[in-house]
């Protein structure tokens, strides 16, 4: 630990520190994703692309959206995302954006015709298994298991993401937090393919979310979903491939990076199966909505305390990635019990 904290201003980290803030992997995908996506907005608006939220989603007198909301705004992202990945001239970023376009045409197709769930888990599953031929999978574990859980994980955050994003600002706001912690794991562990995709991708999601958030001006749509849940799942794989103290940090630390959205998807789907819902339907039972119950219907109190949650969980990554075992046996027990806890309160709490 004391060795890594002189070298916290010499040599390599210097660099890296400098390559965080360069404007090349965060300030264009931002600048791009934020004046795209007006642009996307106008255009939806132009040929009808709208979504009126469903009103099981909301009491009437508190849905925010009396009017429809334009559709596009995953393509503003994926216009964000694209540049810099072309610029770099990386082979595998350029094998990742190809991916994230499929899962983003994907989603286009499912905003469009909503496919079967079916239909859509195996394409899915599909695009899980190319990424594990042609870019990799997770480290750490035997191959013969290793491959099954990137498969698994890639198509579960797909989903996770879809289903986070079921109010203003939410998936695109704790998307643009969990990729800047993914870069500073990058960063830490050096792993700079983590360190440039973090901050690619959390440029273009937060120059989204500034038409995103409450209340919001477009929405992002499967599209949009499905392709960051993608992102999530292939940075969180990649980020395994760092420098770590211990096999522990080499597979927690980036899993706690996508805890919040994993913890929704679990929190709902539970829900759902104890009081006989179907699995795949939407409803307001999600954390966010239970959070905005809480706080008198204030979608801005419910993503600021998901905010929290994330920023949490990115520091308990953060130092799960630079300790000995034991503290970071403690700090993710820590986080597990927190969000428990929290769950718990939150499975109390009367949505009507």
């Amino acid at each position: 630990m004391l060795d890594f904290l002189r070298s916290w201003f010499f040599g390599r980290e210097l660099k890296i520190l400098v390559d965080l803030i360069a404007v090349r992997d965060f300030g264009i995908p931002l600048f791009l994703a934020a004046i795209l996506t007006p642009v996307a907005r106008f255009a939806a608006l132009k040929i009808g692309w709208t979504y009126r939220p469903d009103p099981r989603k909301w009491k009437r007198k508190a849905n925010p959206h009396p009017a429809p909301i334009a559709m596009g705004g995953g393509f503003a992202m994926l216009a964000g995302f694209a540049v810099p990945m072309v610029l770099k001239s990386n082979p595998q970023l350029s094998a990742i954006f190809l991916f994230a376009l499929y899962a983003a045409v994907l989603g286009f197709y499912d905003d469009i015709k909503s496919p079967k769930p079916i239909y859509r888990l195996t394409i899915q599953t599909l695009l899980g298994l190319a990424t594990v031929i042609l870019i990799g999978w997770v480290q750490g574990l035997p191959v013969w298991l290793s491959i099954p859980i990137t498969v698994f994980g890639i198509v579960g955050l797909m989903n996770s993401v879809n289903m986070m994003d079921n109010m203003d600002g939410v998936a695109s706001g704790l998307m643009t937090l969990s990729m800047l912690g993914y870069a500073v794991l990058g960063w830490l562990t050096k792993n700079d393919l983590v360190t440039v995709l973090g901050l690619t991708i959390a440029g273009a999601a937060l120059g989204f979310w500034l038409y995103n958030k409450p209340p919001a001006l477009v929405f992002m749509g499967d599209t949009g979903s499905l392709m960051l849940g993608y992102l999530l799942a292939v940075v969180g794989t990649v980020a395994t491939w760092g420098e770590y103290p211990n096999l522990f940090a080499r597979l927690v630390a980036p899993f706690l990076l996508s805890i919040v959205f994993i913890t929704d998807t679990t929190f709902v789907v539970l829900w759902r199966k104890t009081h006989g819902l179907p699995v795949t339907q939407g409803d307001r039972n999600h954390i966010s909505h239970r959070l905005a119950v809480l706080f008198g219907h204030s979608e801005w109190k419910a993503n600021l305390a998901l905010y929290l949650v994330q920023l949490l969980a990115n520091a308990a990554a953060i130092l799960v990635a630079i300790s000995p075992i034991h503290i970071t046996v403690i700090a993710t027990l820590s986080v597990f019990a927190f969000l428990s806890l929290l769950s718990w309160r939150l499975w109390q709490v009367e949505v009507g």
